[in-house]
């Protein structure tokens, strides 16, 4: 018989000897085994490619904002607006001048090579090479960064720095760096490496009001940059970092050590050879100075012209009320006064503020030294102590007392205040005269709390103080802060018979081709104290240089008033006075607010105020002060009566600038 075939799906029997079954048999096919699973489908290559478009789609819509915000950078190498400013004294000579501007180009190839080397050196070591944007330059900046743990480099090329200079100014945001980017870019693609290096040199700031290297040269060493030596070179490289610090006049040592750094950032880039280094180190160029100490004064004026006129972009001229003479006298009176008797009272600084008794500024002091410190103190707040008084007593005087008026100088308890009298010492019943002489801080106080505060603030108000005054009891003693000038130019209705005057040093501006820009008109803010009352307080306050705490500043030939001031602990020392020609107020103290050894202003200040101002009066004829006789005619006048307006209607007319003139 034939082998049968085996049915589908069956297997044929396993021999008897394999341990299968029998012949013949079947056996049914085991079930299949589980099926695989599925490869899973890796879907963040696509996710990633998704994120990417999108970015790409919103980086180029951000782009194309920024694209469309970029100024215009066609025409930059034409003349440079100019910002120079002039500042004349009040008999037309310069003093100062400031934010200097070359006004033309000049070309980078007019200059010694070494001169731009210094800056590609110090700022820009590939500016050659890159194309805006230095991307070794940035990946640097951020390990020095990350490894001082604070930012010390930028990472800017000098193309980022140009853009930065011309149309975006300093603020620190995305934004500007992302512009500045393209800009930098933008730059390089519209104009060559010398062109570009030639717009920087340009518009550059090196400090003390330098815009540019043609200027800077001037300013500093007197010269046009084409002549500049390799040390001043080094040395204008190195201001650009800090203008401030490091530039020639403010501060002679930072500027030579920056100096050093660029000579050997020059050296190690190959500009120049060691023994040229070594000659440039040794080298110390001639600085030029201003010859006036006019920078307080100077500083003061500019800023007050920018409000009255805004960015003209061309050269103005401002003609000031600055007397040279008067300064330099002012200046020597606080040198000679810290030098000597201010190391004893540890007071490390003064201020000097003189103007005549129409408000016109004639001196300005700010401190001990413009080049080392140009803080002008003469424009910050402390405390008047005592030399705010008048006030107190011009206020009670308005209220009906007299300066015979007898009251109690002893222990007094007003709300649970105890004023106390300096040293503790009390003179009893006194006349108001007497008690204002020896500046009674009890009698003042009483006289606050009957007048009210408000009403010795409003006063105060009223004569020129502009700060902001607390109405409280305590300030009758001069607890609330104001500048030496506002409290000098408060006292000049005492002065001039009794009206108030904003405090001035501009009389006009101009263009420098010639067109008028702004003129002072400003005859004054009106009456604001009767003839009566300001002969009253002409009385007090002479007594107080004749008799009084004041006596230091009494000068021999000449009628003198005035008052002195000194706040708690020492912090403080003042004397503010006026003669027929000059309201002066000086103040001495310490920036830190130590307290000084036991400094008052009838010492220290009094005697700067004195020694100043005999030599501000020597050989002027002796006048009578404008308050010392009664007048003719008994004026009654209301303060501001004569006008409509209210005196602060008229004093707001005068700050917002209804008292110039535009030119036309």
């Amino acid at each position: 018989m034939g082998k049968r075939k085996p049915t589908p799906g069956k297997h044929p029997r396993r021999s008897a000897r394999a341990g299968g079954a029998g012949p013949g048999d079947f056996v049914p096919t085991p079930p299949p085994g589980p099926k695989p699973k599925p490869k899973k489908t890796r879907t963040w290559p696509y996710t990633i490619v998704l994120l990417l478009a999108w970015g790409v789609v919103f980086g180029g819509i951000y782009t194309s904002h920024l694209v469309s915000q970029l100024p215009d950078v066609s025409g930059l190498m034409a003349r440079i607006p100019s910002r120079e400013i002039t500042v004349l004294d009040s008999s037309g000579h310069v003093i100062a001048q400031r934010n200097l501007d070359q006004g033309t180009m000049v070309d980078v190839a007019q200059l010694p090579a070494y001169v731009p080397n210094a800056f590609i050196a110090i700022e820009d070591r590939r500016f050659r090479s890159h194309w805006g944007i230095d991307p070794i330059g940035l990946a640097r900046a951020a390990f020095e960064d990350m490894m001082a743990g604070h930012v010390e480099q930028g990472g800017s090329t000098l193309t980022q720095q140009l853009a930065k200079n011309l149309f975006l100014g300093s603020r620190r945001t995305f934004d500007r760096k992302a512009e500045e980017a393209l800009l930098a870019l933008y730059l390089e693609s519209r104009y060559s490496k010398d062109q570009i290096l030639t717009l920087y040199l340009n518009h550059v700031y090196f400090g003390s009001g330098a815009y540019g290297i043609e200027a800077a040269a001037e300013h500093f060493f007197g010269k046009p940059a084409s002549k500049l030596t390799l040390p001043e070179a080094a040395r204008l490289a190195g201001s650009v970092k800090a203008p401030t610090r490091y530039n020639p006049l403010s501060d002679a040592d930072a500027s030579a050590e920056r100096a050093r750094t660029v000579l050997a950032a020059m050296q190690d880039a190959g500009f120049i050879t060691e023994a040229q280094r070594g000659e440039a180190d040794a080298t110390r160029p001639r600085v030029v100075r201003e010859e006036s100490g006019a920078g307080y004064f100077v500083d003061w004026a500019i800023a007050e012209a920018h409000g009255d006129i805004g960015d003209v972009g061309e050269p103005i001229v401002i003609e000031t009320t600055f007397d040279r003479a008067l300064q330099t006298q002012a200046e020597r009176a606080v040198h000679f006064g810290l030098a000597g008797q201010g190391s004893q009272l540890h007071a490390g600084q003064a201020a000097l503020v003189a103007m005549a008794p129409d408000g016109a500024i004639r001196a300005m002091v700010g401190g001990r030294s413009y080049s080392e410190s140009p803080f002008n103190r003469a424009l910050a707040k402390r405390q008047p102590g005592s030399a705010f008084k008048p006030f107190v007593y011009l206020a009670a005087f308005e209220h009906g007392h007299k300066p015979d008026d007898v009251m109690n100088d002893g222990p007094v308890d007003i709300h649970g205040w105890r004023p106390g009298d300096y040293e503790g010492k009390f003179e009893g019943d006194i006349t108001l005269t007497r008690a204002f002489a020896k500046s009674s801080n009890v009698v003042a106080a009483q006289l606050t709390a009957e007048v009210g505060p408000k009403t010795v603030a409003d006063t105060a108000y009223r004569l020129g103080i502009a700060s902001p005054l607390e109405e409280v009891s305590s300030l009758a003693l001069g607890t609330s802060n104001v500048t030496p000038l506002e409290l000098t130019a408060a006292y000049v209705p005492f002065a001039n018979g009794g009206t108030a005057m904003l405090p001035y040093g501009i009389t006009r501006i101009r263009a420098k081709s010639g067109k008028v820009l702004w003129t002072r008109n400003a005859p004054g803010l009106g009456r604001v104290m009767t003839a009566e009352n300001n002969e009253e307080m002409t009385q007090v306050m002479m007594e107080t240089v004749a008799t009084g705490t004041g006596r230091a500043a009494r000068l021999a030939d000449r009628p003198t008033a005035g008052k002195t001031g000194t706040t708690q602990d020492y912090h403080d020392a003042w004397f503010v006075g006026f003669t027929a020609d000059l309201v002066t107020g000086v103040w001495i103290g310490n920036d830190d607010y130590r307290p000084m050894n036991k400094a008052t202003g009838g010492g220290l200040p009094a005697r700067i105020f004195h020694t100043f101002m005999e030599d501000a009066e020597a050989g002027k004829p002796v006048r009578p002060l404008a308050g010392q006789a009664q007048a003719a005619v008994a004026d009654t006048t209301v303060p501001g009566a004569q006008d409509d307006r209210t005196f602060f209607d008229r004093l707001i007319d005068s700050l917002s600038g209804k008292d110039a003139t535009k030119g036309q």
